[in-house]
């Protein structure tokens, strides 16, 4: 008998529950307090793409570490 299908496909559910998992503890632990500079940092870069890279440091400056990190 041939399983490799059946293995293949057992193999392939978990791993997309795992990411499934992962994806929404990431979303519920997120800093929402970074929200509006999210925000921010996406209207500068379409408003100005060639000059965003010069802005970019600003906006990481005014990012909240999550409780999370560690640093």
């Amino acid at each position: 008998m041939d399983f490799q299908g059946e293995v293949l496909w057992g193999v392939g559910a978990l791993l997309l529950l795992v990411a499934l998992i992962y994806g929404v503890i990431q979303y519920r632990t997120r800093n929402r307090a970074n929200d509006p500079v999210s925000e921010k940092a996406t209207k500068a870069l379409y408003d100005d793409l060639d000059g965003y890279d010069a802005k970019r440091d600003a906006f990481t400056d005014d990012v909240k570490p999550s409780s999370g990190d560690r640093t």
